[in-house]
């Protein structure tokens, strides 16, 4: 196993797009995306159930291995979330390479 940063992006669903997007001009590894995320939070009640979208969420889950990288993209985000809301969790994690 190798150490690594967990990264988990939770964000208004019709932003999913621009998120991978920004991701990618952020150098991200890769991601792997969680559609219709429901929850409750600062913004009340997202439900996952929703046909438009408008009040679901997703979530974007990144391993990344250096450092440097994930700084960059929790800076990256920042903005966007900051504007739009959604938020951004970083813990350890251990990858298993195969």
């Amino acid at each position: 196993m190798k150490p690594c940063k967990r990264i988990e992006i939770v964000i208004e669903q019709p932003l999913a797009q621009r998120m991978a997007k920004l991701l990618a001009t952020l150098n991200a590894p890769g991601y792997t995306f969680i559609d219709h995320a429901g929850g409750s939070g600062d913004r009340g009640l997202r439900r996952a159930d929703e046909p438009t979208g408008t009040s679901t969420n997703c979530v974007f889950v990144i391993a990344c291995d250096d450092a440097e990288i994930t700084d960059q993209i929790v800076n990256g985000v920042r903005s966007m979330l900051t504007r739009s809301g959604g938020i951004c969790l970083v813990s350890d994690a251990q990858w298993v390479r195969h």
